[in-house]
């Protein structure tokens, strides 16, 4: 990290791994201002809206209340640190307030059933890249945002299905569906990488994707199709899981096997989903 931040770090006696903690979630703020300005935003420019707009964007990506503090703790630390060294003229995280547990969660609109239609119009729409078609199609399986960093040989041809090997689980596809992953596959051959997927950062360097570089196209698709909420991994994810609990009939360890997590984890989603759903169907009828 430069501005000497980490060495300011090691000379208060932080870890290695707090250190390793601080430095990723700076370079992710800084990574969200590149992206979302299309250029390096200088240290001098970055003001409290920044700051907030990328606290909530984690929490759009499923950060919970916690998480959120310590990542803008983090940041307050950080720019502390950048005032306090007089390279910023005011700190933008100084009256930044925490976020308290009892914050209201933006309920989506979004269903599974809305996204299942989006998908077959997003694969017929002749304006769309196959890269883009494909990144949705994978979403509306389950697939957080590490889980499309997978490798080239992690996809397998059977000829009447393609098979997709990732940590936890595998995705067979078949049909329109496999086709589709096959002409990405076959076109991120020439990549100049080992994964499927990539992003092409400032300095032409070529790093597995990244998440900015999903949400490109997702917020693409929000738009061109109308939907009242951004759709997000997170908000998929949510949709998905109510969607196989209530009405495809899944049990927990089905739900847990199909998106390759753990059962408690698959419950805590279910959970969560089931509790979205009563507060959104509370707040129509008030």
């Amino acid at each position: 990290m430069p501005f000497g931040y980490s060495l300011f770090l090691k000379s208060s006696g932080k870890s290695e791994n707090t250190i390793t903690g601080y430095i990723k979630t700076i370079n992710s703020f800084l990574y969200y201002l590149d992206t979302l300005y299309g250029k390096q935003r200088e240290l001098y420019e970055i003001t409290p809206s920044d700051i907030k707009s990328f606290l909530k964007y984690k929490i759009d990506e499923g950060n919970n209340i916690k998480t959120t503090n310590k990542q803008l703790a983090t940041l307050k630390g950080f720019f502390d640190y950048l005032w306090i060294n007089d390279k910023v003229p005011i700190d933008p995280a100084v009256k930044i307030k925490r976020y308290t547990d009892s914050v209201d969660e933006k309920i989506s609109n979004i269903t599974y059933e809305m996204l299942l239609k989006t998908l077959r119009e997003v694969n017929r729409n002749s304006n769309y890249s196959v890269l883009r078609k494909v990144i949705f199609l994978l979403a509306t399986k389950g697939l957080r945002g590490t889980e499309f960093q997978f490798h080239k040989d992690s996809v397998i041809d059977h000829g009447d299905s393609v098979e997709l090997k990732l940590k936890k689980h595998s995705i067979i596809l078949d049909g329109e569906d496999a086709g589709l992953l096959l002409n990405h596959y076959y076109e991120s051959q020439f990549n100049g990488s080992t994964f499927v997927f990539v992003t092409k950062k400032h300095d032409e360097s070529i790093v597995p994707i990244e998440l900015m570089s999903i949400y490109t196209h997702l917020n693409a698709i929000t738009e061109d199709y109308g939907y009242p909420d951004k759709i997000t991994l997170n908000t998929i994810r949510h949709a998905f899981a109510y969607y196989l609990y209530t009405k495809k009939r899944f049990s927990i360890e089905q739900v847990a096997n199909l998106l390759g997590i753990e059962n408690n984890s698959a419950a805590q989603l279910i959970r969560n989903s089931v509790e979205r759903h009563m507060k959104k169907e509370v707040l129509e009828i008030q």
